[in-house]
């Protein structure tokens, strides 16, 4: 399965357009506009801030989002809604509740996150390495 947007497969220079079409309340300045990984952190607290103000709709929105950029075609795009997106909840404490809400292929890469900050791997992707 792939994440369609707009008629087209995902590409890695698309995913910050594709985030302000979704989120036009979501901000991105100028000059981070090029930089994917600091708009994931950033947006990251945006939707902190939506689930902590109760804006449940905008927090689950957001994390579909997620997903489908979990799903899309380009390893870029996939490696940056891990690595990214992702793992900029690292310090939230209800992991768990974000855990629940997550969709199915992004639980999956957050629970390898989780071995990886417990050392129990040594690099994401590991646990699902072809032997």
């Amino acid at each position: 399965m792939f994440a369609v947007f707009g008629g087209d497969y995902m590409k890695y220079e698309d995913v910050n357009k594709e985030l302000l079409i979704k989120f036009p309340d979501f901000l991105i300045d100028d000059d981070d506009f090029e930089l994917p990984y600091i708009v994931a952190g950033n947006f990251q607290r945006f939707l902190l801030d939506s689930y902590n103000n109760g804006e449940e709709e905008t927090y689950k929105k957001g994390l579909h989002f997620i997903e489908e950029l979990h799903l899309s075609d380009c390893d870029k795009v996939r490696e940056l809604a891990t690595i990214g997106y992702l793992e900029s909840f690292f310090d939230w404490s209800d992991k768990d509740i974000l855990s629940n809400d997550l969709g199915s292929e992004s639980k999956k890469w957050w629970l390898e996150l989780n071995l990886f900050w417990c050392g129990k791997i040594g690099y994401v992707g590991e646990s699902f390495k072809q032997t």
